[in-house]
Formats: C-alpha cells, sequence, structure tokens
C-alpha cells in the first residue's frame, strides 16, 4: 500500500506540469471546448521570513505595473512593499489611530496609475499611498455611515467600489446572511446606486448563557465570489454553477461566460474532513445543512488579459493538487493546470500568477508562479 500512496502522491504532483488529477470528469462544456495544451505554472519565487522581515498574517496582496508585490499585513498592521526579487522596499503604516496606521487592515488594492488604497475595516477608513517611493501618503477618507457596513473593498483600474452588508439579529440555527449590497465609491467614498448583490455562505448559530454565540460557515454552501478585473469591471458568479458576469461602475452587466459543469458529490471521507475543522457546539447542526455536492467553484481571478481563472473542486477529501481552469471568454476555451491545494490565489498578471500559502512550521508565505503556455 505504500507504494501506491507514493505512486498516487508522485502523479498529482506532476499536474503543476501537466495538470489533470484531481479534477472531476467532464462529459459536455456546451460551446465551450478544452484546450489541447495545459498551461504550466512553474514556482521562481516564495517568500516567508528574512533577515529583513517576516509576516505576521497575510490578508491579500496586490502587484503593480512594475511587478513590486504590496502584502497586506493584518497582524503586523503594516504594507510591505517587496520588489520583484522579493528583498523589502519599504514598510507603510503600523499599528494605531493616526494618520496611515491601521486597527484593523483587510484590503489592499493597487490602481491602474499604481497607487496604493488600503481599507481600515474597523474605522472605514481609506488610505492612499502615492505610486512611487518613498510612498507617501496622499490621502485619507472614510466612508461613511448610513448605507451599512463596507466590510471589502474592490479597486479597479478606473475607481472604486465596496461591498456593504446590514448588521444580523442571529437565532440559534442555520442561517445565511442578509445580501450585502456592492456599490461605487467616488472619491471621497460617497457610495453610488446598487451595481449587484453579494450573497453570503450560511452560517450556524449557537447562543449560550452568558449572551455570547457561537457560528462558523456551513462548508461546501454557496456564495458569490466578486473580482476585480481589467476595464474598469467587477466580475461576479454565484457558486452554485460556473456563470460568470461583468459588471461596470455605470450598472452595466454582461454574461462573459456559462459553463455546465457535472456536480461533484460530497463523500462521506469529505464531509468527515469538513465537519472536523469546525467548532463542536455547532458541528451537528452545520452537519445537518451540508449540501450533497461541492461548489462548482471556490474562486475566481481575472488576469490583465481577461482570462478567468477558477479554482474547481475535486472529489478527493484532501487532495495535494486541485483543478485550475483558466478560460478565455473571447475563444471560448478552457485551458486546465494544477496548483497546491494549500496555494491561495490573489493575483494574476499576464506572466505571473501570485498567491498565498504557508511554510512547513505553518508561518504565512508568499508564492509566485511562472504562467508557461
Amino acid at each position: 500500500m505504500s507504494v501506491n500512496r507514493f505512486a498516487l502522491s508522485f502523479l498529482c504532483m506532476l499536474g503543476l506540469l501537466l495538470g489533470g488529477c484531481g479534477d472531476s470528469d467532464e462529459s459536455s462544456y456546451g460551446e465551450w471546448t478544452v484546450a489541447e495544451d495545459s498551461l504550466r505554472l512553474t514556482e521562481d519565487l516564495r517568500l516567508s521570513e528574512t533577515e529583513d522581515f517576516y509576516f505576521g498574517s497575510i490578508t491579500t496582496l496586490d502587484v503593480t505595473s512594475e511587478g513590486r508585490m504590496v502584502v497586506a499585513d493584518r497582524a503586523a498592521s503594516n504594507i510591505k512593499v517587496l520588489r520583484p526579487d522579493g528583498t523589502l522596499l519599504d514598510t507603510l503604516g503600523g499599528p494605531g489611530e493616526g494618520p496611515g496606521e491601521f486597527q484593523m487592515l483587510t484590503r489592499i488594492g493597487v490602481d491602474a496609475r499604481d497607487s496604493l488604497y488600503a481599507l481600515d475595516l474597523r474605522r472605514r477608513r481609506i488610505t492612499v499611498y502615492a505610486p512611487e517611493a518613498p510612498y507617501e501618503r496622499s490621502r485619507t477618507f472614510t466612508v461613511p455611515p448610513g448605507q451599512g457596513f463596507m466590510a471589502l473593498l474592490y479597486v479597479l483600474p478606473n475607481g472604486l467600489a465596496g461591498s456593504f452588508g446590514s448588521s444580523m439579529s442571529p437565532e440559534d440555527g442555520v442561517t445565511r446572511p442578509a445580501p450585502s449590497a456592492v456599490r461605487p465609491l467616488d472619491t471621497s467614498g460617497t457610495p453610488g446606486d446598487t451595481l449587484f448583490l453579494d450573497r453570503s455562505r450560511r452560517m450556524a448559530f449557537v447562543f449560550g448563557e452568558n449572551g455570547g454565540f457561537t457560528t462558523d460557515v456551513v462548508p461546501f454552501s454557496r456564495e458569490t465570489i466578486v473580482a476585480p478585473g481589467p476595464n474598469g469591471r467587477l466580475y461576479s458568479g454565484w457558486t452554485d454553477s460556473l456563470h460568470i458576469q461583468t459588471h461596470t461602475l455605470d450598472g452595466e452587466s454582461e454574461v462573459v461566460a456559462s459553463i455546465p459543469t457535472e456536480p461533484v458529490p460530497v463523500t462521506e471521507a469529505a464531509r468527515d474532513s469538513a465537519l472536523s475543522d469546525l467548532d463542536e457546539k455547532v458541528r451537528s447542526m452545520a452537519a445537518s445543512a451540508l449540501p450533497d455536492t461541492k461548489p462548482a467553484f471556490t474562486q475566481l481571478l481575472v488576469a490583465e488579459n481577461g482570462r478567468l481563472w477558477i479554482k474547481r473542486p475535486t472529489k478527493a477529501p484532501d487532495p495535494e493538487t486541485v483543478p485550475w481552469w483558466v478560460l478565455n471568454p473571447e475563444t471560448q476555451t478552457i485551458h486546465k493546470t494544477q496548483l497546491p491545494s494549500t496555494v491561495t490565489l490573489t493575483v494574476v498578471t499576464d506572466d505571473y500568477a501570485y498567491g498565498t500559502t504557508q511554510t512547513n512550521l505553518g508561518a504565512p508565505a508568499v508564492v509566485r508562479y511562472r504562467i508557461e503556455s
């Protein structure tokens, strides 16, 4: 048995170059076709601890037009600007309440001019930094209350958008939070009209005697995934099916990809693995609401060239690698590749894919792959 497991592991790792291990079988893709050649992703940089810096916790990262990596470190309440070779160029911000300081740094993004935007979730405050060293703080503005709680910031080449949700009054049981409204933001942080609604995954709640509560996300439940893309568009998809559409800041929308996919069942092993990660107080409640199938995708990114990077489900409960589809809407072509299951992609350019992962000791790390077709 040990020989068989080794052989299977070896074949899965080959998927990083050849693609295929862990992907669900598909008999029909509608009007879309699968490319004969798979994309090859070759890791060329991995960063965690160096003599100059280390990551406390990475919430997200973005990349400038010159390939500098901008990493939001929530634990350190600062932003680390790294050169393309991974060396530290600058550190922005720090813990505190003053200008340029953060209490809950959650989102960052770079616009078409390489200006950097950083969201302090606790204070609804957005800080903007100049596009070049010494990266001086150019302005700060606060998103006014009254439109709901802004939890997410999307930085587009030509503007900003935010996701505004309402407060919850949960009770014991499984519920889905009310949809959030995705709205454009003007230069002062004032939100405009709703572009579309963003639905969250189902949550399991259990209240205690002292008034507190325990909550966890129901595994495999569906949600809306939103990603900024080129040409000033937001891309969104409800994960029950592979159906992606775009939205402009002016309110126009268009379907760019709709592909029939075979549902991937939640096996008993996958069910047990997912539930084992939940708090024991809500485990049985979440188990009763577990879907029979996995979402059609769990990540969506849009590259500079407009290709859609879609993370697909696997049949195995704890695979070493997971399938990714790269969709070309212009030719309606699907390119397939693989990535380690521990990697979360965050940015894709024409030549590189950037993501976050962990070291063998559990420390946060940044990883970069060179894209080769």
